[in-house]
C-alpha cells in the first residue's frame, strides 16, 4: 500500500510540486528583418521562419527560453539580395543553417515590457544581448512580442560594414539590423 501511495506521490510530484511548464511554440508566423543603407533611405526588409521555440515557465517567471531561426529561410522580394545575404558575405546560410536565442536570466511572467537577457548565436558566433520584449498573457495564449536592434559585425557579418571599411560612402551599409517577431506559446496555467 506504501508502494502506491509513494508511486502516485511521485506521479503528481511534477504536476504539483514544481510549479514548472515546457510549452513549444504554438504560431508559425515569420519573424521579419529590415537592414538599411548608411547613408539615405534604403531599407530593405524580409523574414525568416522559426524553427522551433520552447520556454519554460516556473513559479511565475520565464526560467528558460531558446529560439531557433531557419537561417535558409532568409527571404527578400529582390531575389539577387537575398541571394547575396544567404552567401558568405552575409549569414552564410549553407554552412550556418540556425541562429539561437537563448534566454540566460529569468524574467517575470507578468503582462508588459521586460528585457530578455540572453545569448544570440549567429554564425557560430555567440553574443550577449538585452532584447525588449513586451508579454501579454491570456486564458489561451502567453505571447512574447519583441524588437531588437543587433550588430551584425559582432557575428563577424562586415561586408561593406562603415565602421571596418571607411572610406564606402554610398555603398556602407549600417552595422545594425532589426529583427522583431511574435512568439505565441499555449497558456496551461
Amino acid at each position: 500500500m506504501k508502494a502506491i501511495v509513494l508511486l502516485f506521490t511521485l506521479m503528481l510530484f511534477p504536476f504539483f510540486g514544481l510549479g514548472q511548464e515546457t510549452l513549444e511554440l504554438k504560431n508559425t508566423k515569420p519573424l521579419t528583418w529590415q537592414g538599411k543603407a548608411a547613408m539615405g533611405s534604403y531599407s530593405p526588409e524580409g523574414t525568416l521562419d522559426v524553427d522551433k521555440a520552447i520556454i519554460t515557465i516556473e513559479n511565475d517567471q520565464i526560467t528558460a527560453l531558446t529560439v531557433a531561426v531557419d537561417m535558409k529561410s532568409l527571404s527578400q522580394e529582390n531575389k539577387k539580395l537575398q541571394r547575396h545575404l544567404r552567401d558568405e558575405d552575409f549569414f552564410d546560410v549553407k554552412v550556418f543553417p540556425q541562429a539561437v536565442f537563448t534566454l540566460t536570466a529569468p524574467v517575470d511572467l507578468n503582462n508588459g515590457n521586460c528585457q530578455l537577457q540572453g545569448v544570440m548565436s549567429i554564425k557560430n558566433k555567440a553574443v550577449t544581448e538585452a532584447i525588449p520584449a513586451w508579454i501579454n498573457i491570456t486564458d489561451k495564449l502567453i505571447t512574447i512580442t519583441f524588437d531588437a536592434e543587433l550588430d551584425r559585425t559582432a557575428y563577424g557579418i562586415t561586408y561593406n560594414s562603415p565602421s571596418i571599411f571607411t572610406k564606402l560612402k554610398d555603398q556602407a551599409i549600417a552595422d545594425a539590423f532589426n529583427l522583431k517577431g511574435v512568439l505565441s506559446f499555449p497558456n496551461r496555467f
